[in-house]
This record gives C-alpha cells, structure tokens and sequence, in this order.
C-alpha cells in the first residue's frame, strides 16, 4: 500500500537530537500540517519550554486526515458523506504509521498518533481500526475531538443490535468490517493480543464553541468501554473559540501523561 497523494505533502519537523520518537498529528479540518505544527509546536507548558524541546528526539509529522463531516450539532446526519473519507483517510496514516515504525527499528511502543479536532477524530479511527496489535502506536493524544459513527461503534462493542436493521445495516457493515473488535479486550470474542493496549488521553473544552464537550465525553467513554486506558481531561477558557489546546494546562497534562505511561 502507497500513501495517498491526495492528502498532499506531509510536514515534518525532524528531531533536534538522535531519532528515538515519532508524533504523527492530524490537524484539524481548515488548517494546514505547518500551521498546526506551528502553534502546537510553539505552545508552552507552565516552565516556558515546549514539548519539542522537552523531547528533542521526537520526529513530528503533520498530516491532513479530513472526511465530510454535515454537522457536528447531529453527528449521525449524512453519515453516508462520511465513509469514503475515514476509509481512505485511515488507509493512508496506516501507511505512514508502518513507515515510521520501520524508521524506529519496529517499535511500535515509541510511535504517538494525535490529533485535534477532525484529526482527532481520524485519530482515534485510525487506532480502532489497526488489526495488527504490532502496530498500534504507543500512545494516543487527542483534543476537541469525537468519534464518528460512536452510536454504531458503541453499540457494536456491548453487542447490541441497531435500533432499526433496515436504516442502520449499512453503517453496522461499513463500521464491522472497519474496526479490529476482536483485538480489544471489551469485546466477549477477543484473541489474544501480544502486548497492553495504547493508553490515551482526550482533552476537550467544556466552553468548545465548534464540538460540543459531550461528544469528546462519548468518545472517552467508548473507548473505555472497548478496554482501552482512557484518561479524560476538561478544562475552560482556551483560545480560538475555546477550540484549542488549553495553555499551559493542557500541555502540562500531555507531558505528564507522555512521562507517567513512560512514552517520554
């Protein structure tokens, strides 16, 4: 599989030390690899340094992820608009993730996949739908996000039937024949994974002027609900609409996360 060039180029920023690390980020629907990786890059944690400089042997890839989304005031309208682009979006990261896992000498452990927003979304897709446990990233970091198609994916995880076979079989499909069910530990007919399930964290805003907070909520609780060690951050006040990472609060939290789960 080759990536996609229809996502356009990616923008890295190559380690300031010895490659050890990877963060592959997704921006959000909008903006561009460089902007994003500009203010992410550049937003401080409470002692005035940056994550790049806290990790000097990360390699930081910016990608676009993007697929159609209707509303994000009714997340299930027009859902058909929406398969085509988390398809080919999770395709081409799944691409990019196997490429860097090689650069990394096959260790996985030392790859993060994150993302905000849309990308965010495309983020956590991508992690449900990794059938091989050898290459899922180590970490998972997200903000402001959802999770498309939560009701079908929820309902596929406690076992559940849709509400009405005739409207929903078509996403009841597209998100089975997706998403790796079997390899998470929430499912009853889970095999045998090698290794522990990527630990995530999702911040969002509770004052979020574009996804309301109650979807990250949603999506923190599927993911818990799938076996996955979820930690769930809210916070108020962020800038651009309360639409961004929460500084330096949000960043402190990351880099807390990245050093406790021993990413760093």
């Amino acid at each position: 599989m080759r990536r996609d060039q229809r996502f356009g180029p990616v923008h890295i920023v190559e380690p300031k030390s010895e490659h050890t690390h990877t963060a592959i980020m997704l921006h959000g629907r909008g903006s561009t690899g460089e902007e994003f990786a500009d203010g992410f890059l550049e937003s401080t944690l409470s002692d005035g340094f940056s994550l790049s400089e806290k990790l000097p042997g990360c390699r930081w890839e910016d990608l676009p992820a993007w697929f159609e989304a209707h509303s994000l005031t009714d997340i299930t309208a027009r859902q058909d608009l929406q398969v085509s682009g988390i398809r080919d979006s999770v395709d081409h990261i799944t691409v990019i993730i196997n490429e860097e896992i090689r650069l990394l000498d096959g260790n996985p452990q030392k790859l993060l996949l994150g993302g905000i927003s849309q990308g965010g979304a495309v983020a956590l897709w991508t992690l449900l739908c990794q059938q091989d446990p050898a290459i899922r990233p180590g970490a998972v970091v997200v903000a402001s996000t959802w999770l498309p198609f939560a009701a079908n994916i929820e309902r596929k995880f406690a076992g559940q039937p849709g509400p009405d076979e005739t409207q929903d079989t078509e996403f009841n499909g597209f998100v089975k024949q997706m998403i790796a069910f079997k390899t998470f530990p929430g499912t009853t007919d889970v095999v045998q994974v090698s290794r522990t399930q990527p630990p995530v964290i999702i911040g969002h805003g509770v004052d979020d002027a574009y996804v309301d907070v109650e979807l990250g909520r949603h999506a923190a609780r599927i993911l818990a609900q799938a076996g996955l060690p979820v930690e769930w951050k809210e916070y108020s006040g962020a800038e651009e609409e309360r639409h961004w990472f929460k500084i330096p609060d949000e960043m402190d939290d990351i880099r807390r996360f990245l050093a406790r789960i021993e990413w760093m």
